[in-house]
């Protein structure tokens, strides 16, 4: 198996990242997070512009027919950059939820407007009482004439407040069904949020709100491997935000003078270095673990070559998030501990960094839930008895 990227991905990775270093330095994310709106129209027309956000859909939806290895090559990059913009909630989350469970004219009515940066959506699945479940919701549909209609919470919605359309999970026959709901809909109350890191979320209310169901039958599978798709794109990000704090902060112990000299020749300093530059090399193998696992899936599936194990997908993402969580905590505080006192101050970069690695653990689970249903699995390699005989 090739592990490395394609000539391709390598063309793409390169776009993304003089993009990104000639148009969102540390001073321009400060002004578009101070912003109104928290994220700027502009650079998401640029993203457009340059088919990143039509990377995952067909080209009968005027899509770049590619698939989630060119994702995780973007959010890399948006990791470095700490990119405000809600690629993750409308393409990855409410595009993939629509890719994966809309039926043909939904993807055709929905997923152009996508691709083009005319249309955001969101995924309102979390609820108050659930926690990180989403396999019951308590929000429920009614059937209305041609339609339904929605009742309930949601909460955590990334980009809830700047969203067209809703990707809604209720409880529905008995399962989990899938709702579009337009965010301007009646019965529709959304009530914004901004995390620790600057990204815009919020709570989101149904009374009565009228709804048309995505696709049909229950959605439990397709939300699943959307989530994993998710959760493998934040470590992917992550890796990218890690190694941006690595090296900002091997550069601060090569520049900062103490007494005379750089306190990078301090040589306890440096086998802290070390230790989280090994640190992050672990974290990369995982994410590309996680990468291979969604990847290898869209391949299998492609192909129509045998069964899609989801189980293994679902068991390697969560032993990606896992190990990528730990690796995210210790190099954000490490980061920070070698940097001093400048570190916590809101001017200097470094702290943006540790603040989003923060939010990325304990977005869609945190790591006691990860820990607990990876072990409800059997662990990442299934324990066999010795033969003794």
């Amino acid at each position: 198996m090739d592990l490395e990227l394609t000539e391709d991905q390598r063309e793409l990775k390169s776009t993304v990242a003089r993009l990104l270093k000639s148009e969102y330095d540390a001073a321009t994310r400060e002004e578009i997070l101070n912003s109104d709106a928290g994220w700027s129209r502009e650079k998401w027309e640029t993203f457009a512009e340059l088919g990143l956000l039509g990377l995952p859909f067909s080209e009968d939806y005027e899509g770049a027919d590619m698939g989630f290895a060119e994702v995780a090559v973007v959010m890399e990059e948006f990791g470095r950059a700490l990119v405000l913009e809600p690629y993750l909630s409308t393409v990855v989350l409410g595009g993939g939820l629509v890719n994966a469970a809309g039926t043909d004219a939904q993807k055709a009515e929905i997923l152009p407007g996508v691709v083009a940066g005319e249309t955001l959506l969101a995924f309102a699945g979390y609820e108050p009482t659930g926690r990180y479940d989403l396999t019951s919701p308590a929000t429920s549909a009614t059937e209305a004439g041609d339609g339904h209609t929605l009742t309930g919470e949601k909460t955590a919605v990334l980009g809830a407040a700047d969203a067209d359309t809703f990707v809604v999970s209720a409880a529905a026959d008995g399962g989990v069904g899938l709702f579009l709901v337009a965010a301007d809909a009646s019965g529709v109350s959304v009530s914004g949020r901004t995390q620790a890191d600057g990204v815009r979320t919020g709570s989101v209310r149904f009374d009565g709100a009228p709804a048309v169901r995505l696709g049909s039958g229950d959605a439990s599978a397709i939300i699943e491997k959307v989530i994993d798709t998710a959760n493998a794109a934040l470590a992917a990000e992550a890796v990218g935000a890690m190694e941006a704090s690595l090296q900002m902060t091997a550069e601060y112990l090569k520049t900062r003078e103490q007494f005379g000299a750089p306190i990078g020749v301090n040589q306890a300093l440096q086998h802290r270095a070390a230790d989280a530059y090994a640190t992050l090399e672990g974290a990369k193998s995982m994410a590309l673990y996680a990468k291979l696992a969604i990847a290898g899936e869209e391949a299998a599936a492609a192909s129509g070559e045998g069964a899609v194990d989801s189980k293994s997908r679902h068991r390697d993402v969560l032993a990606a998030k896992l190990v990528i969580d730990n690796a995210a905590r210790e190099i954000s505080q490490e980061s920070i501990q070698m940097h001093g006192g400048i570190g916590m101050t809101m001017e200097y970069p470094i702290g943006h960094y540790a603040k989003r690695l923060t939010v990325i653990t304990k977005t869609f689970d945190d790591k006691d839930e990860v820990a607990q249903a990876l072990a409800a699995q059997g662990g990442l390699l299934e324990p066999h008895a010795a033969d003794l005989a």
